[in-house]
């Protein structure tokens, strides 16, 4: 179905359905008050403005993350943790940018939105080079000290974007 025919078709429906509520409130009585138009919900979450209190959390998880100290002790910041060859494998990813001077990073979250326990949040990291990288990121409730953890699938695709 092409996008003409949606719209010709969803004009064509509110063209009959107007012209049908045309002849119903000709054909009522005139004395009859007309029903009062009432709001109607469709299980539709309203957006909500997002949680400032939100903000300093994740900064202080993607902080932890990007700060010295070997990777085995910061599972706790990602959801399932990190294995041993995972972090192994991030140490030496880590020590060689801190040898290039990307040290340190700093973060800007923007866009917060909670879903429902897991908030994805628009994260911009610029490097101590002035360079920057954005990404959307997915953080889920965890035992970390900010009681937030990056999700498995974004600490996947933050490594792949960084490999």
């Amino acid at each position: 179905m092409t996008l003409k025919t949606l719209v010709t078709g969803v004009v064509a429906v509110a063209a009959v359905g107007g012209a049908a509520a045309g002849v119903t409130s000709i054909a009522s009585d005139v004395t009859s008050p007309s029903p009062a138009v009432q709001p109607v919900v469709w299980d539709i979450p309203m957006p909500q403005e997002p949680a400032p209190d939100l903000q300093a959390q994740l900064l202080q998880t993607l902080q932890a993350l990007a700060g010295g100290g070997s990777f085995v002790g910061k599972g706790s910041y990602i959801q399932g943790g990190i294995g041993r060859i995972e972090g192994i494998a991030a140490d030496r990813a880590y020590n060689l940018a801190a040898a290039e001077g990307k040290f340190p990073l700093t973060f800007n979250v923007a866009n917060i939105d909670d879903a429902g326990g897991v908030v994805s949040a628009d994260v911009t990291a610029t490097s101590a080079l002035g360079t920057t990288a954005s990404q959307n990121v997915q953080f889920v409730p965890g035992p970390s000290p900010s009681g937030w953890q990056i999700s498995k699938e974004s600490a996947l695709s933050l490594l792949s974007a960084a490999g």
